[in-house]
């Protein structure tokens, strides 16, 4: 296969992507049990950032950017959640070990703690009342750590 035509599928599966992303956000006002996706986001994210693929990171993070325009949250968190995540948990356990299942866990937990803790705190400093807590939070993190737990498998197990 030319260079060209890798290049000409690569953008078709990003098109793609973005487009099935945007109408899954806006599925998810419909039906509510739609979680957010974060923890698979992420992974995609540290895939292609630690293989230098910038401009897919650039895509994911305006992704970010209109998850939370879409939901009405505080705009910025979750990608500051994202390189927080990245640069001071993902990179010291690839120190100490190699990324595997239970890793993957981690990883999703700790965006969510630092979502909401992020969220906690602009709450406190800028006085809005964006967050809320209920269970349906607990449900999106279950649901996000087996869709990401599947995406590893297929996508980043070496």
């Amino acid at each position: 296969m030319t260079y060209q035509k890798t290049k000409k599928n690569n953008f078709i599966v990003i098109i793609f992507s973005i487009c099935f992303y945007v109408l899954y956000v806006t599925m998810s006002d419909i039906y509510p049990i739609l979680p957010p996706l974060i923890g698979v986001m992420f992974m995609m994210f540290y895939k292609y950032y630690k293989n230098e693929q910038f401009s897919i990171c650039i895509l994911i993070m305006l992704c970010l950017f209109f998850y939370e325009l879409d939901k009405s949250l505080i705009v910025g968190i979750m990608p500051c959640v994202f390189f927080i995540t990245y640069w001071f948990i993902t990179k010291q356990f690839e120190y100490i070990l190699h990324i595997n299942l239970l890793f993957v866990i981690i990883y999703v937990s700790a965006l969510y703690l630092l979502y909401v803790v992020g969220m906690v705190l602009c709450n406190a400093l800028f006085k809005t009342s964006i967050l809320d807590f209920s269970f349906i939070y607990i449900y999106y993190f279950i649901i996000d750590c087996i869709v990401s737990l599947i995406y590893y498998y297929i996508f980043i197990r070496e």
